[in-house]
């Protein structure tokens, strides 16, 4: 998928943070803790980094081939690197809304904080970005867009959404998770809109939920009619992640492209990964639909692959349902997980 920070958004933070303290006189402190940011819907893999492209990763061909046993294993792999699709769908604006709300709103009233308009010099967007509270701990937040030479009714939503406190008492710490849960949309269609844009398209929806420092994170986020980087369509995409502290997690994906270019037929690939806290971990994949050939599909509806690594992420065991010996190896007694577990997006 094709997904980027927003220049002109880190553009609108700089400068908004310059004009938003010279004409406040409240820091908006109870309406702070009402948006969440990136760290609050971080998707995190043992090993988590930013090498490789998940936009790469996404291919059909690359997602579906195993690497060599005890080299790393390509489905970890694929696994981490998809993570960075998702967390970078989220850093520009949500780092944005961190940058516009350290800083004091322009105007406070009652249950109502607002953050601008601004219009920098240079550019021909006007932003706007307003906090509601609904109730103790509970927020319903906007971020605002339209032409600087339209009148109000020009505004479109650009991000949206609310946040519930856990602890409606507490207040956030340098670098630490508001601990909460929420939903939140971004549109990239209505930015589309605005004279100033990028070139993102689609819509992202999160659910997320965080309430304690030892309570599971999950995170479920949906992609719809997203652009894909290889093919240039439009495709949807489904993500479902959940982590306890010190115990693992699993993370499930969902996509619907031109993996196999025998036709234009579009194939289905689900992967369901599942790690361990030392980070070994198991990938369960399946193609269905499209060219996948029926003599390849399996009881469960598609062709699949699975494989395993250890505590470095080193392959030990792979299979497939369709015959490659190349990419077989090691016995499934080594895997963390067994049995074979598919994704139910």
């Amino acid at each position: 998928m094709h997904l980027r920070s927003n220049r002109l958004l880190w553009t609108l933070s700089l400068a908004l943070v310059t004009t938003a303290g010279a004409c406040a006189k409240d820091d908006g402190d109870d309406f702070k803790d009402g948006v969440p940011q990136s760290q609050d819907v971080a998707l995190v893999v043992p090993g988590n980094g930013a090498n490789g492209s998940a936009l790469t990763a996404a291919d059909g061909t690359t997602a579906v081939q195993g690497g060599l046993a005890n080299q790393q294993a390509d489905f970890y792999k694929l696994t981490r690197d998809v993570t960075v699709v998702v967390n970078t769908a989220t850093v520009g604006v949500l780092a944005l809304v961190k940058t516009v709300t350290n800083y004091p709103p322009s105007s406070v009233e009652m249950d109502t904080a607002v953050w601008g308009p601004y219009t920098d010099p240079l550019s021909p967007n006007t932003w706007r970005l307003t906090v509601n509270r609904v109730a103790k701990g509970q927020f319903h937040y906007v971020l605002e867009g339209k032409a600087k030479t339209a009148d109000d009714t020009g505004y479109v939503t650009v991000l949206s959404g609310d946040h519930n406190l856990a602890d409606p008492t507490a207040h956030r710490r340098l670098n630490v998770p508001d601990y909460g849960s929420g939903d939140f949309l971004l549109d990239w269609n209505a930015a589309q809109t605005l004279p100033e844009h990028d070139d993102n398209v689609g819509t992202a929806a999160f659910t997320y939920s965080r309430l304690s420092p030892t309570s599971p994170v999950t995170i479920a986020v949906t992609f719809t009619q997203v652009k894909d980087k290889d093919t240039g369509m439009l495709i949807d995409a489904g993500y479902a992640y959940t982590a306890t502290p010190g115990q693992g997690g699993s993370f499930d994906f969902k996509l619907t492209k031109d993996f196999i270019t025998t036709t234009a037929a579009l194939e289905t690939m689900s992967i369901h990964s599942r790690w361990q806290e030392t980070g070994a971990g198991r990938s369960d994949v399946m193609i269905s639909g499209g060219d996948v050939a029926a003599t390849t599909a399996t009881a469960q509806g598609g062709a699949t692959a699975s494989e395993c690594w250890d505590a470095n992420f080193l392959s030990v065991y792979m299979t497939n349902s369709y015959g490659d010996p190349a990419k077989m190896w090691g016995a499934e007694t080594s895997c963390a997980f067994t049995p074979a577990m598919y994704s139910a997006l």
